[in-house]
């Protein structure tokens, strides 16, 4: 994971460099919103550990053993709702549209797999906004039915709060969640660290899972 996240800031400190030949003056096209978590029971188990991919890294070792990949699509649905409808948005659904010719002409998110530092492991979902169409999205709620990590085929919410951090002269600016809220809980210890570039925001956050039976 070290080795991807290195690889990882080589090529944004290219880009960076890049475009630093250039004087680029803009507001920033899109916001990103990185969002990780982390699921565990009670006594702490992973409860994302294992759970099936459709691809991971290193693409030679056993699926067991990946340190990043892309969870199966059959395992979950999960659906990003926005707080007021934008352009080219359905308010109930997440479900962009993709430019012409594509297929599938609405596309679905997905969740990332990848291993943390304290080595349990975590989905990953990034949602891209352009900031023309919805320039203050500050709140995103979060829809994910997902039995394999709840045991369930509830659909469970997660309402997120956003700060925007204001990063001109540059492609994207990165979204720093600071609260979420998820069944009558309150969870405000978000690590927003920005280790792979400077104002490039991986929002994770740890979820225990409570006991049904000793909630």
């Amino acid at each position: 994971m070290k080795a991807l996240k290195f690889i990882g800031l080589l090529t944004l400190v290219a880009m960076s460099n890049s475009c630093g030949l250039i004087n680029i003056d803009h507001e920033p096209k899109f916001t990103e919103y990185i969002l990780i978590l982390s699921f565990q029971d009670t006594s702490g188990n992973d409860l994302v550990k294992g759970i099936d991919l459709e691809e991971w890294s290193p693409s030679n070792a056993p699926m067991e053993e990946a340190q990043a990949g892309s969870v199966n699509s059959s395992l979950f649905k999960l659906d990003i709702i926005l707080p007021e409808p934008c352009k080219d948005w359905d308010n109930e659904i997440y479900n962009t549209r993709a430019r012409p010719g594509y297929i599938p002409a609405v596309l679905r998110p997905g969740f990332g797999y990848e291993k943390l530092d304290n080595d349990y492991y975590a989905l990953q979902s990034t949602l891209s906004i352009p900031k023309d169409d919805c320039p203050t999205t500050k709140m995103l709620t979060y829809k994910m039915k997902c039995p394999y990590i709840f045991g369930d085929d509830t659909v469970h919410e997660f309402v997120t709060y956003w700060d925007i951090p204001k990063n001109k002269n540059a492609r994207n600016v990165y979204g720093k969640c600071f609260r979420i809220e998820f069944e009558e809980r309150v969870f405000t210890e978000i690590n927003c660290n920005d280790e792979l570039a400077k104002n490039v925001y991986r929002n994770i956050v740890t979820i225990p899972l409570l006991d049904k039976d000793n909630p």
